[in-house]
């Protein structure tokens, strides 16, 4: 139970990758505009990074190398995230938003490749999987709504113009950054210490 209870917060707290490779300063809304939470790309994220991981666990990792199974991951994870968006639009298109925050052509900026090697060394049961990869998801709304209401405080304080827009979003995503990868260190310590 403690080691299922550790991934769930390393998962959902350590959002140091995350943030870094997949919420880029080039997915920042136009002039201040409100975006809606992408809940249909961290589905498919969350249902991308559990079958995969169940495919490089009991299919690939037995039948190859370590090094081959890490050039895998990528591709796989595009063609995953892709396949999915496509067969979400062509049978349930009412649930497809029309603009995407992420781009499947790249595995959601690096997400779904980050949180598939990140689940692949650290579950080993399918409900460590299922628990790790449906926090990753929830990280990416978490992380995604938290720099969002930042943006949006910001058009109410007083921040020099030189810092407003893009320059605001890079500062709010490294200290995000740091105070994530510090609370999950923390909270890893914690736990192993028990």
């Amino acid at each position: 139970m403690t080691a299922l209870v550790s991934a769930a917060l390393f998962a959902s707290i350590s959002l140091n990758l995350i943030i870094q490779f997949g919420l880029g300063i080039e997915e920042m809304p136009e002039n201040d505009a409100v975006r809606p939470l992408p809940f249909f790309q961290a589905g498919v994220l969350f249902i991308t990074v559990f079958a995969l991981w169940a495919l490089f666990f009991y299919v690939v990792t037995p039948f190859s190398s370590i090094l081959f199974k890490y050039f895998l991951l990528f591709p796989f994870s595009m063609l995953s995230c892709w396949t999915l968006e496509l067969a979400a639009s062509r049978f349930i298109p009412k649930i497809v938003p029309q603009k995407k925050l992420f781009n499947a052509a790249t595995a959601y900026n690096g997400l779904a490749f980050t949180a598939l090697m990140l689940t692949l060394h650290i579950a080993s049961t399918i409900v460590e999987a299922f628990v790790v990869s449906f926090n990753f998801s929830l990280g990416v709304l978490f992380s995604i709504f938290l720099l969002d209401e930042i943006q949006k405080r910001s058009s109410f304080e007083i921040i020099p113009v030189f810092l407003r827009g893009k320059p605001l979003r890079l500062i709010s995503m490294g200290f995000l950054s740091i105070i994530f990868s510090s609370t999950a260190a923390i909270l890893l310590i914690a736990l192993s210490a028990k």
